[in-house]
């Protein structure tokens, strides 16, 4: 992961280089060029810990760059009938993010940040999570186990998106569509001792549920127990929605 992680920020510098020495200096003196930004999409979505800042940079009148980044973990914890998906044992992670957008010109009548706008992207996400899974007070389920999941995701793509202006200083950035090529790379370490009735139909039900879910787990049912450890890996397709506030200067 922490090569992942160098490697982004190494791409992010270059491109932040790059992209810097191609500023247009057209601008009136006190012209706004910068946004600082809240990115409100993953406290909404996944967890009020998830607290991410942006930065856009104005470049020319109609071009500019932004960097994303911040804390990032996802829920772990549910519910199913008997079986209990306890409090996490640990949990945490971090994204980062960067896109060089384009605000079309012949659409907009402000100059950037301020319009429609379409900006190839690249986001690197990290997160990992311990929980322990337990079967609760039944006569022919008995067991826990405990696993633990280091989980990347990398994705590029291209997005279009709309940032209001809102009496010079207050904005809304909304980025409605972005499709993207991911990477996933996931880790499981795996531990635990289950014992089932297999005759119940009642224990068949929920053991199809679980292994229909979480298909490594038909090696526990059916050995009673397992300690392993695996890493899988997989390119899929992504999508990117972000909601951001922020203030310019």
């Amino acid at each position: 992961m922490k090569r992942r992680v160098r490697l982004l920020l190494l791409l992010l510098l270059g491109f932040s280089t790059v992209v810097c020495a191609q500023s247009d200096s057209t601008f009136a003196p006190k012209y706004k060029r910068n946004v600082v930004k809240w990115n409100m999409s993953p406290y909404i979505l996944w967890s009020s810990r998830d607290i991410n800042l942006s930065y856009e940079r104005v470049l020319a009148p109609y071009r500019s760059f932004s960097i994303n980044a911040g804390y990032f973990e996802l829920p772990v914890s549910g519910f199913l009938s008997d079986t209990l998906f306890m409090k996490s044992i640990s949990k945490g992670g971090a994204t980062l993010s960067g896109d060089y957008r384009f605000y079309f010109k012949s659409r907009n009548r402000r100059s950037a940040p301020d319009g429609l706008y379409w900006a190839p992207y690249a986001s690197m996400h990290y997160t990992y999570f311990g929980s322990d899974v337990q079967i609760l007070d039944n006569n022919v389920i008995t067991g826990s186990f405990s696993t633990h999941v280091n989980l990347d995701i990398f994705s590029a793509g291209v997005e279009i998106g709309y940032q209001f202006v809102i009496k010079k200083r207050l904005t809304v950035d909304l980025v409605f569509l972005g499709p993207s090529l991911s990477f996933y790379s996931a880790k499981i370490h795996l531990s635990g001792k289950y014992q089932v009735d297999e005759e119940n139909e009642y224990v068949q039900a929920i053991r199809d549920y679980l292994i229909g879910k979480y298909p490594f787990l038909d090696d526990l049912i059916q050995k009673g127990e397992i300690k392993t450890n695996g890493v899988t890996s997989s390119f899929g397709l992504g999508m990117r929605y972000l909601i951001q506030v922020g203030y310019r200067f």
